[in-house]
């Protein structure tokens, strides 16, 4: 039963017991923070603290910012509140030619041509982005800013607005411009201390004979923190890219107060079309080789040259003492994974004593290397490292992997992410691969409730077989799982054993044993229609069976996937209506105890929507979409199967295949 405040009640309440509540309230559910502020002076004057501890600007052009600086310098004044903003962070696109109020585009954010998804912004907002392989790519495709530039007085808002702000910890900066020359000297000359979080790093003057004296100002300023670098081997200019190398050099002690670095190394449109040897690298004036630095966070994420072999995990051992790191990501999800020969060597050679959260990709070495032979590198890995308490592992997955893990770091583990994944292509072999991605059943979630006591946020896949027993029995076994507050549940669409599994045989009959134009029988579509079409009553039915025992779940991301996807690539027949059918679906509990409030909201709805319009989602009213829930579905629910029919009447003419 929640406790009743009168107002009178809460304003005789002590200053430090009502920031405790507004503290608590900032952490677990933040607009009822807001509210709180309301309630009556002595509550707002509690609330300032934390709802002005983080400041984040979405930069545009110089007149909006000028504005929008103003704005909150205004706000801060009238609640005394300046003194509590802690952290700032700095995001967009510092437009210097945009008119202003002219509307933007993604350019605005992402101006070198990164097409980010709104998929992996929304379901994975935890993974660093790899940009797609394709794209163009220029290292040294702009001239170094400088001090008291037109550039760099654009930002004199922000620098005059920080000035003002004396307790400030951490800028953190995410803005595709060169970071500005006068907003470092602020830094250093008014906030030595803060932490500078540079996400969009890079040098652009490394082929130089000597780099200019601001860029290696910036890169060893003893505020820098962290840094997030994009490189490659060799630009689409056909230059070769050093931003890597230097990196590990700044890591090894030119940058002393460097503890958290991100590498995502890709292969750019173009970036191949020189065969000449890559040029020696000559190093950063004043690095001692020899010297090792101590980073507490490394992730080494996406693919390219010399990417995830033995020798580059040995390289970077040389720059940083793996015994300090806490966090480590070792390839990621969407990227080039590492194979049985690079977890071997790892194992066998490195330690990470103090290591906590593990995220890897995982990859097959070869077609022809069978499931024993890749189980046998991948148990050995993730039993050499210490126990964790955060691991995410994406890519090829084995019943006796998740054994070894479980074994090994169940009780410790308050984050699981298992997100099985196999190669649908057979490769440059061109043998048919066998391998069908691991799915969790009941019995593997009893398993991890068992061992991972102390589990709070879990990520698995989930076959979906129409609603069936079976698979609701599969969410109801997630309620077993006491402590766990948010759960991240892939619904797997696919069929792979349509191509892998030669002894296969559906249980179609009738129409559905029919072969449609791309080779498949018809009962392969109607499931696929049928598994993939997850709307919002399906979605919240998900969450009534899992809540209905377990009382803790806060929050649940469903992520649809891998309708049309037999085993052998995705097949075009009823793209557009798959797609249009395919929503995920985020689902958050207000946190009250006396009545349960969901936020619902589907995932990457604007990128359904823009795709719909362009005709490249399924052409039908929205009226005729199937409303249903996991324990009443029915093929035969009159809409729904005239529905069904008219996706198989277009997919038989093939005007699905156009759509």
């Amino acid at each position: 039963m929640a406790t009743k405040f009168t107002k009178a009640g809460l304003c005789r309440l002590p200053l430090e017991i009502l920031q405790q509540v507004a503290g608590y309230l900032a952490e677990v559910y933040r607009p009822s923070l807001c509210a709180f502020s309301l309630t009556s002076r002595s509550c707002h004057q509690a609330s300032t603290l934390f709802i002005f501890r983080q400041i984040h600007l979405n930069v545009r052009t110089r007149e909006e910012l000028q504005l929008d600086v103003e704005s909150l310098a205004t706000a801060l004044s009238r609640t005394d509140s300046v003194r509590h903003v802690h952290s700032l962070a700095l995001e967009g696109f510092l437009d210097l030619k945009k008119p202003r109020n002219e509307k933007g585009s993604w350019r605005d954010v992402d101006p070198l041509g990164w097409w980010h998804s709104l998929e992996t912004n929304e379901i994975f907002p935890d993974d660093d982005q790899v940009p797609s392989g394709g794209v163009e790519y220029f290292v040294y495709d702009e001239s170094v800013i400088k001090q008291d530039s037109e550039e760099d007085l654009a930002w004199a808002p922000i620098i005059n607005f920080i000035r003002t702000l004396p307790s400030l910890q951490k800028l953190i900066y995410n803005c595709p411009n060169q970071f500005p020359p006068s907003l470092l000297d602020t830094l250093h000359a008014r906030h030595p201390q803060c932490q500078l979080h540079h996400l969009t790093f890079r040098m652009r003057t490394l082929l130089w004979s000597t780099p200019y004296p601001y860029e290696m100002a910036l890169a060893t300023s003893p505020c820098l923190y962290k840094i997030k670098v994009i490189c490659t081997g060799r630009d689409s200019e056909a230059d070769d890219d050093f931003n890597q190398e230097a990196v590990m050099e700044l890591v090894a002690g030119l940058a002393p107060n460097l503890k958290e670095a991100t590498i995502v190394n890709f292969n750019p449109g173009r970036g191949g079309r020189s065969l000449r040897r890559r040029a020696k690298w000559q190093g950063l004036p004043a690095f001692a080789p020899g010297s090792v630095g101590s980073l507490t966070s490394l992730s080494l994420i996406g693919s390219g040259p010399f990417f995830w072999t033995p020798g580059y995990v040995q390289t970077w051992a040389k720059f940083t003492d793996f015994g300090s790191l806490r966090r480590l990501t070792i390839a990621g999800p969407g990227a080039r994974g590492i194979d049985g020969e690079v977890m071997g060597y790892i194992s066998q050679n490195h330690t990470f004593p103090q290591l906590r959260a593990l995220s890897v990709c995982l990859e097959r070495q070869d077609a022809s290397v069978e499931r024993t032979d890749f189980t046998a590198n991948a148990v050995p890995f993730f039993t050499a490292f210490e126990p964790l308490e955060e691991l995410s592992v994406s890519g090829p997955l084995e019943p006796e992997i998740l054994d070894a893990i479980l074994h090994r770091h169940g009780r410790t583990l308050k984050k699981l992410i298992m997100r099985p994944e196999e190669v649908e292509s057979p490769g440059f072999t061109g043998r048919d691969r066998k391998e069908i991605p691991m799915t969790f059943t009941k019995e593997h979630v009893l398993q991890i409730q068992a061992e991972c006591p102390a589990l709070e946020d879990l990520g698995v896949r989930v076959k979906r077989m129409k609603s069936s027993a079976a698979e609701v029995e599969i969410y109801r076994s997630l309620a077993k799982i006491r402590r766990l507050k948010t759960l991240f549940l892939i619904l797997d669409c696919s069929d792979w054993r349509v191509h892998r599994d030669s002894s296969y045989d559906p249980s179609f009959d009738g129409e559905d044993r029919d072969k449609l134009e791309s080779g498949y029988m018809k009962g392969h579509l109607r499931e696929a229609l049928v598994n993939c079409a997850v709307d919002e009553t399906l979605a919240r039915s998900i969450w009534g069976t899992i809540r209905e025992e377990g009382r803790g779940l806060e929050s649940l991301r469903l992520w649809t996937t891998g309708a049309g996807h037999f085993g052998k690539g995705q097949n075009n027949m009823a793209d557009g209506y798959l797609n249009h059918l395919s929503r995920s679906w985020l689902i958050e509990r207000v946190p009250r105890d006396d009545v349960e409030i969901l936020h619902v909201k589907e995932l990457c709805r604007s990128e359904r929507e823009a795709r719909d319009a362009s005709g490249q989602g399924a052409r039908r009213p929205k009226e005729t979409e199937p409303r249903y829930g996991i324990a009443g579905f029915c093929i035969l629910n009159h809409g729904l199967a005239l529905l069904f029919q008219m996706m198989v009447a277009a997919v038989s003419s093939g005007e699905a295949t156009k759509n």
